[in-house]
C-alpha cells in the first residue's frame, strides 16, 4: 500500500505543474496548478477498472493560500462490465462575493450496490451466502441491487455579519433521479468461464419485493428534488486538513411533493459538528473528531434515499451511509440504514515528513481512526409477509446498538489541497463485515 502511494505521490509530482510566475516559498501558492491520477483496480464480478482524474486549483496572487480562489474536479471511470462514474464537481469561496459556492454534476451506474436491508441489528447479514468457497454459498452478489444515479447539487453558503463571518447561513437545491433493479446476473456472467458464473436466483432485494417490505411505488426508484437551509459555525484555520477550528451545521432538508415523482414527502434534520485541534506546535500532529445526526421530523423517505448523507460540501462522488469509505471504514457499504442515524469519527492525524519540488508542496502523512454509527430511528417495514420458516435467517427483531471499526491510513499531499488518501479500515463484528481498503481523494472531514 505504501509503495502505491509514493508512486501516486511521484506521479503528481511529475505532472503538477504551474504556468503562472510563483514565489519560491513553501506554503505559498500563486497561479495554476493541478494533480492528475489513473484509477485502476479490478473487481471479480464487476471486472477491471480504468479511468483516470484530475483537480484543476486557481489560486490568484496566492493571498488566500492554502485555501484556493476556484477548484474544478472531473473524474470518469468504468469497468468492464458495464459500471460507470462520471463526476463534475466546482467549488468557489470568491465567484460571488461573500458567498462560497460549490456546483456537482454526477452520474454513477453501478452494476452491484450494497444493499443488506435496514434498521443495522435487525437485519442479519450472513457473509457465508455471498463466499463462493462456504457450502451455504448463494450468490457473491446475494446483497446487492442494480443502481443508476444522476444528481445535480448546488450549495451556497454565506457571511451573516461581517463582524462575525464565522457565522454563516447555508442553502441548497439537490436533484437525484435513481434507476433500481435487481442485479442483471446475466450482463455480469458474459465472458465468465461455467465456474465462475453467478446463478440465477433471488437476491435480498427480490425477496424484499416479494414480500412487500419494498413499496411497489418505489421499487424502481424515481425522480426527487430537495431544498436545504440552515446555519454554519466555522473556525477552522484552513479548509483541506483543518490543524484548529471548529465546523458545526445545523440544516433542514425537505423534499416537497411537487419536486418528486412519487407521492412522497420528507423533512430530515441534518446536524454535523467537527473540530480540530493541534498537539504539537508545528501542527504536524491532529486530533479531529466528526458527529453526525440526522433525524426524520416528517412524510416518508424512499428506501433508496434513505443512505443518503445531505451535506453543504461534497467531497467524493457519494454521500452515502451508514458504512463504507465515507462513514464507518471497514463497515460493509450502507450496512445500517434507517430513518435517523447517529454517526462519530475520531481520527489521529500526522504529517510525517514534508518537501518541496518542483516549486510544489508535498507532504507524507497518516492517520488513526476509530468510527461508530447506529440507527436512531428505525425505518418501519412489514414483515408479515415473510414466510415463518425464513424469518431468523433475515431478521433478529432487537433494537440496533453501536457498530464500531478501526484502522489507519497514509496521506499524500500537494499544496495542502490534493491529498491522496488511503485507509484501511477493520469491522469490529463480523455482522457488519470485515475489511476495507478505500483509496480516494481528501480526508473524510
Amino acid at each position: 500500500m505504501l509503495k502505491k502511494l509514493l508512486s501516486s505521490l511521484l506521479l503528481v509530482a511529475t505532472i503538477a505543474t504551474s504556468t503562472f510566475a510563483q514565489k519560491d516559498t513553501s506554503y505559498h501558492k500563486e497561479g495554476f496548478t493541478f494533480g492528475l491520477l489513473p484509477a485502476i483496480s479490478y473487481d471479480a464480478d464487476l471486472g477491471f477498472q480504468y479511468g483516470g482524474l484530475t483537480n484543476l486549483y486557481w489560486y490568484g496572487d496566492g493571498s488566500n493560500y492554502p485555501d484556493y480562489n476556484h477548484s474544478l474536479y472531473l473524474e470518469y471511470s468504468e469497468y468492464t462490465a458495464g459500471s460507470t462514474l462520471m463526476r463534475l464537481y466546482y467549488d468557489s469561496p470568491v465567484i460571488f462575493k461573500g458567498i462560497r459556492t460549490t456546483a456537482d454534476v454526477t452520474y454513477f451506474r453501478d452494476l452491484a450496490m450494497d444493499f443488506y436491508g435496514f434498521n443495522g441489528r435487525d437485519a442479519v447479514f450472513n457473509k457465508d451466502w455471498e463466499d463462493d468457497t462456504s457450502k451455504d454459498y448463494q450468490s457473491r452478489v446475494f446483497y446487492r441491487h442494480h443502481r443508476e444515479m444522476f444528481r445535480i447539487m448546488t450549495n451556497f453558503k454565506g457571511t451573516i455579519n461581517s463582524d462575525h463571518p464565522e457565522w454563516q447561513w447555508l442553502g441548497g437545491l439537490v436533484y437525484f433521479d435513481f434507476k433500481i433493479d435487481p442485479v442483471d446476473i446475466d450482463r455480469l456472467n458474459k465472458k465468465k468461464d461455467d465456474d465462475d458464473k453467478l446463478p440465477e436466483i433471488d437476491g435480498l432485494y427480490d425477496k424484499y419485493l416479494d414480500w412487500g417490505i419494498l413499496h411497489q411505488e418505489e421499487a424502481n426508484g424515481g425522480k426527487h428534488a430537495y431544498l436545504k437551509i440552515g446555519l454554519s459555525y466555522d473556525t477552522r484555520d484552513i479548509t483541506a486538513n483543518p490543524s484548529e477550528g471548529m465546523w458545526t451545521e445545523v440544516f433542514i432538508s425537505h423534499m416537497p411533493k411537487f419536486l418528486s415523482s412519487q407521492s412522497s414527502n420528507y423533512t430530515r434534520l441534518n446536524l454535523f459538528h467537527r473540530q480540530y485541534f493541534s498537539l504539537t506546535d508545528n501542527k504536524n500532529l491532529i486530533a479531529a473528531y466528526r458527529i453526525g445526526y440526522q433525524h426524520k421530523i416528517s412524510g416518508d423517505i424512499p428506501f433508496y434515499m434513505l443512505p443518503h448523507m445531505a451535506t453543504s460540501i461534497l467531497t467524493s462522488a457519494t454521500s452515502q451511509g451508514l458504512g463504507g469509505s465515507k462513514s464507518l471504514r471497514g463497515i460493509n457499504r450502507n450496512r445500517i440504514v434507517g430513518n435517523g442515524s447517529l454517526l462519530s469519527n475520531v481520527e489521529l492525524r500526522w504529517k510525517m515528513w514534508r518537501t518541496n519540488l518542483f516549486k510544489q508542496d508535498f507532504y507524507l502523512g497518516s492517520n488513526y481512526f476509530v468510527d461508530m454509527g447506529m440507527i436512531t430511528q428505525e425505518y418501519e417495514i412489514d414483515k408479515s409477509l415473510v414466510p415463518t420458516e425464513e424469518y431468523h435467517l433475515y431478521f433478529n427483531d432487537v433494537k440496533d446498538k453501536p457498530h464500531f471499526s478501526y484502522g489507519l491510513g497514509l496521506k499524500a499531499a500537494m499544496n495542502e489541497n490534493f491529498v491522496l488518501s488511503a485507509d484501511y479500515g477493520i469491522a469490529a463484528d463480523e455482522q457488519d463485515g470485515g475489511s476495507g481498503l478505500y483509496i480516494t481523494l481528501n480526508y473524510l472531514f
